[in-house]
């Protein structure tokens, strides 16, 4: 299950307690429908992320955090 939680006023996606994906600009909102869809996705057994997906969703927040530390 996907949650949304604040790291140092940050929203942040965790998963299982483990932070996932940070939101840019605190966008709370934004954070909220993200974690609503991916655990909609996460329900259904039809639709899930590809390894491709999550790469990228990797290389995304890596990217947000050298910018949050820059």
């Amino acid at each position: 299950m996907y949650s949304t939680t604040s790291l140092d006023g940050v929203p942040v996606i965790q998963r299982h307690g483990r932070n996932i994906l940070g939101v840019w600009d605190q966008n709370w909102d934004f954070a909220n429908e993200i974690c609503d869809l991916l655990n909609s996705l996460e329900d259904d057994p039809h639709i899930f992320l590809t390894e491709h997906d999550r790469k990228w969703l990797k290389a995304m927040d890596r990217a947000f955090r050298k910018v949050q530390h820059a």
